[in-house]
């Protein structure tokens, strides 16, 4: 397993999308929190949105480190793990959101005066629509990058020889001698 491999052409653009859809889902929950009014307490399924956001902010650039130190943080299991919490958390805010907005129409007065998140005002409800949507976006894009990531670990990941035939790995069980090369037959 080559630890320099999970950084291949098709890695790195699929990171650099889920970190502009992830810096979306921020700016979104960010001026959802900031546009709170009433009593200044933003509601806490919107935090929570703010820190998913964050989480996957923080998860691209220690994904992008592990290009570098590829011993260090560059593990396939780790970032399948990143992965994987992000798919977690991802899916429960986009949960979270769907269910505070009821999925309604922005031009149902009714609607937008009575929903505690909207407080009645239709920028705030395509607002969150709009974070709903990239929250789910972003949910699918973690979910093939998990997929992705359990293909690249069980990528030639299971033979007890090196590429050639030629030497014993390590700890791949018991000692049996190599085969011979043509020259020897």
């Amino acid at each position: 397993m080559s630890p320099i491999k999970q950084y291949g052409w098709y890695q790195w653009p699929m990171r650099i999308f889920q970190l502009a859809i992830a810096t979306i889902c921020l700016a979104l929950a960010a001026a959802l929190v900031d546009q709170q009014g009433g009593n200044g307490h933003s509601p806490g399924k919107i935090n929570y949105c703010v820190f998913v956001g964050c989480f996957s902010i923080l998860t691209f650039f220690l994904t992008a480190l592990g290009a570098f130190w590829p011993n260090i943080v560059g593990n396939v299991y780790l970032i399948a793990a990143y992965d994987l919490l992000n798919w977690i958390f991802l899916l429960t805010a986009g949960v979270c959101i769907a269910v505070a907005i009821r999925v309604h129409s922005c031009a149902n007065r009714d609607f937008l005066n009575s929903n505690h998140f909207i407080q009645g005002s239709g920028k705030r409800c395509r607002e969150l629509r709009a974070l709903c949507f990239f929250l789910w976006f972003l949910f699918g894009l973690y979910l093939v990058s998990f997929i992705m990531q359990f293909f690249l670990r069980h990528d030639g990941g299971g033979h007890s020889y090196t590429s050639r035939g030629g030497g014993r790995k390590k700890g791949s069980g018991p000692a049996v001698a190599p085969r011979p090369a043509m020259s020897a037959v």
